[in-house]
């Protein structure tokens, strides 16, 4: 026998339909308004700046000007804990960032040295920075190196004529991603990296030095001897030739206008240190612009031993037909 159930509930059965539960509907808005006010509460905190993740879209401006303002602040504690006011180079250590927190009275944050020493353009530093005219790069684990020398070399981009690559379409994973790393795949297997302008030749092996990895050795920051042991960086990509050696580093940011020198050095310093003169050691800086224009920068280092000796030899745009 069927029941005359009203309009205002809703049955669901069970699977052996042999129960039927009647839902007001009433109940039903009841929980969901209940559930919309909890996640209007959840869209409107905003996490601190050491506990976000770096990893955001380049329309999040407004939200990376906020924890660069708390960054700010941060730091600017942290000297005055210090008692550092710029005027010369320090090392500052892991420890001495962690324990200006007990005397923290700002918002809740865990003074993450890794995450506040993390700084890989010069619109990253923040505004303490700048008023002080200094920088900060990892010299050893646990160690920071504040100095007066600039860290960073300025991009530039010059009117040039688009040249067109041809993407292979033979491979039916290449089109997945658009990541700073599908991007290299794609240049590497257009065949880009073995023009003239790069390796002019086929490579033989790579890509190469994936991963994390620790470097040792001394070197110039201005005139300034700095000894690095033990200090971590990434490579984006390497590739080896018959007679050259190809490193590579990317940062898909719309229109980046500077870039960390360490992030090309220290992985250069690494490399140079085993070849030496046996092979050419080319880098380049790619940078993917909005309009999905390549722009490939090659350097060199005039001094190998010398950090701030970089050089812009080459640049070069691009699209993918």
């Amino acid at each position: 026998m069927s029941k005359r159930i009203n309009k205002s509930t809703k049955n669901i059965k069970s699977k052996n339909h042999s129960n039927i539960i009647i839902l007001e509907d009433n109940n039903i808005n009841n929980i969901n308004n209940e559930n919309n006010k909890i996640n209007d509460k959840q869209n409107k905190s905003t996490d601190s700046l050491i506990n976000s993740s770096d990893n955001y879209s380049n329309d999040s401006s407004t939200i990376k000007e906020s924890k660069n303002n708390i960054k700010n602040k941060v730091w600017t504690h942290i000297f005055q804990e210090i008692k550092y006011k710029g005027d010369k180079d320090i090392i500052i250590t892991a420890n001495d960032i962690k324990k200006s927190k007990s005397t923290w009275k700002g918002e809740n944050n865990q003074f993450e040295p890794r995450l506040l020493c993390k700084q890989d353009s010069d619109k990253d530093r923040p505004k303490i920075f700048k008023e002080y005219e200094i920088y900060i790069i990892s010299i050893k684990n646990g160690e920071y190196l504040l100095t007066k020398n600039s860290i960073y070399y300025k991009l530039t981009y010059p009117k040039s004529k688009i040249l067109e690559i041809n993407k292979n379409d033979d491979s039916l994973l290449l089109s997945i991603g658009n990541s700073e790393s599908s991007l290299i795949d794609n240049l590497r297997y257009a065949g880009l990296f073995e023009k003239k302008q790069y390796l002019g030749e086929k490579i033989k092996y790579g890509p190469l030095l994936g991963g994390r990895h620790r470097c040792s050795f001394s070197t110039k920051i201005g005139e300034k001897q700095v000894d690095i042991s033990g200090s971590q960086y990434e490579t984006d990509a390497c590739f080896e030739s018959e007679n050259k050696i190809l490193l590579i580093e990317c940062k898909g940011v719309n229109k980046l206008k500077s870039f960390n020198i360490r992030q090309l050095y220290y992985p250069f310093r690494c490399i140079y240190d085993v070849v030496k003169d046996k092979k050419e050691i080319i880098t380049i800086f790619i940078n993917k612009d909005k309009d999905d224009n390549i722009h490939i920068w090659k350097f060199e280092f005039e001094n190998p031993l010398e950090l701030t000796s970089i050089k812009n030899i080459g640049y070069h745009k691009y699209q993918f037909d």
